[in-house]
């Protein structure tokens, strides 16, 4: 399970009767916030950085973004350095990673690799697993590998691990045109209206509410339909809509009618 840190003091913190005051909002709503924005600061990678967005803030508290976003103003210089939780690395434990050999700590890959050969003794103790006895898994023969390198730094290099895929996420707001974005839309899609085509494509997906991993490619692939459809309509005839032509007989024309 993992954990994080809280001063004694915090709950009467002089600090959130002042964010209550600028921002307007009450000091439950302060420390509640305040708690959140630790929650996720330390689950994240980054630890200390915090990347909850106002919309999930505003739903779990059951208040409104303009209530969260005040907040979240007011706790700038005092709690909040841009995304960064002030004091993180001077209140909050670093992760046991490494061990440490005076306190007994075991780092990360020793207690994983503990772990897998309770697990291993488990499953040969089990009835019924004796032909699966001798594999060795993919995460055994890694962890090894790991623990040889630790002990002989001369070893292969490791393999990198996949890439994470990217987190899905809402249109950002605003969203921005950026200069190499203007520089393809001029190149890949000149017959689109760039501020037009945009204004719709964020009115759209504001509408839809949905979530993407990239949004500038989410963006171009948009463009690039509006750019088909602009093509589609400048190879089409054009539709006559005006009177016949000379040439044609009147009484066609009013049997045509008739018929």
């Amino acid at each position: 399970m993992d954990w994080l840190r809280l001063w004694h003091d915090m709950p009467n913190d002089p600090k959130w009767r002042t964010i209550s005051r600028i921002s307007g909002q009450p000091i439950s709503l302060v420390q509640a916030m305040y708690l959140h924005l630790l929650v996720d600061a330390s689950r994240n990678v980054t630890r200390g950085h915090v990347t909850v967005t106002k919309e999930d803030i505003a739903s779990a508290l059951d208040v409104t973004d303009e209530q969260v976003e005040l907040v979240l103003c007011a706790m700038q210089g005092r709690v909040m350095e841009g995304d960064c939780v002030t004091g993180w690395s001077k209140r909050q434990p670093k992760r046991e990673d490494a061990g440490n050999p005076e306190s007994g700590a075991k780092s990360s890959l020793q207690r994983k690799r503990e772990q897998r050969d309770r697990q291993k003794k488990e499953r040969d103790e089990t009835p019924g697993h004796s032909s699966s006895r001798s594999v060795t898994t993919i995460h055994d023969r890694l962890d090894k590998r790991r623990l040889d390198k630790d002990l002989n730094p001369l070893s292969p290099p490791l393999p990198e691990p996949p890439p994470k895929p990217k987190r899905k996420t809402r249109l950002p707001e605003p969203f921005n045109v950026c200069g190499d974005m203007r520089k393809w839309a001029a190149e890949r899609a000149p017959a689109v209206h760039l501020i037009n085509e945009t204004e719709k494509f964020v009115n759209y997906w504001r509408g839809n509410g949905g979530t993407k991993a990239d949004w500038v490619a989410t963006w171009r692939t948009w463009f690039l339909k509006a750019q088909e459809d602009a093509n589609r309509r400048m190879a089409s005839p054009p539709h006559s809509c005006g009177p016949p032509p000379l040439n044609f007989d009147s009484t066609d024309w009013a049997k045509e009618s008739i018929l």
